[in-house]
């Protein structure tokens, strides 16, 4: 039987869609712990712990979030609205993507608090519990919906151009 202890390799630009579903979990990921910190604020205030989570969720959200959704809204979306029962689906990603674009400036700016060393609890607690209650709702439907449909609808050769496209908007060359 086969080990589940260890995940197994992460997805590459070969697998676009699986790497869309990976960033997702990352997503996730600061979502818990983001959860975390909320806590250790209370109890241990904007520690050499904390401001490190802090680092750690404003780079990902700063850089790998803000280039997962080019990703989609530049690459993937426009793949799928040939398929007119797709566009309300899309149009509602991309809205959610201003909303989360909006709500992350608003977590973001205390997270520089706390790099500061000053802790605002209850703007904080507001702060994650909107934007990572968005953030889960719209993966779910990400995960739910648009994923599945891409999966079933787009051919091989588009979904090499999309992980092309990924690729380079990070400087990295063409996956085989």
């Amino acid at each position: 039987m086969r080990s589940t202890l260890l995940a197994g390799p992460a997805p590459d630009y070969t697998d676009p869609l699986g790497l869309l579903s990976a960033c997702h979990r990352r997503m996730l990921g600061f979502c818990d712990l983001l959860a975390r910190m909320q806590p250790h604020l209370a109890t241990r205030g904007a520690d050499e712990e904390a401001v490190d989570a802090a680092r750690r969720v404003i780079h990902y959200f700063d850089t790998a979030a803000m280039l997962h959704h080019l990703d989609e809204e530049r690459d993937l979306f426009p793949l799928l609205t040939r398929r007119p029962t797709l566009v309300p689906l899309i149009d509602r990603l991309r809205a959610e993507h201003r909303e989360l674009e909006s709500q992350w400036q608003t977590l973001a700016s205390q997270l520089r608090h706390i790099l500061g060393g000053a802790v605002e609890a209850e703007a904080f607690e507001d702060a994650v519990k909107l934007f990572c209650g968005t953030c889960r709702e719209h993966i779910d439907r990400e995960e739910t919906k648009l994923l599945p449909a891409a999966q079933e609808c787009l051919e091989s050769h588009e979904l090499r151009g999309l992980g092309r496209a990924m690729a380079a908007r990070r400087g990295l060359g063409a996956p085989q």
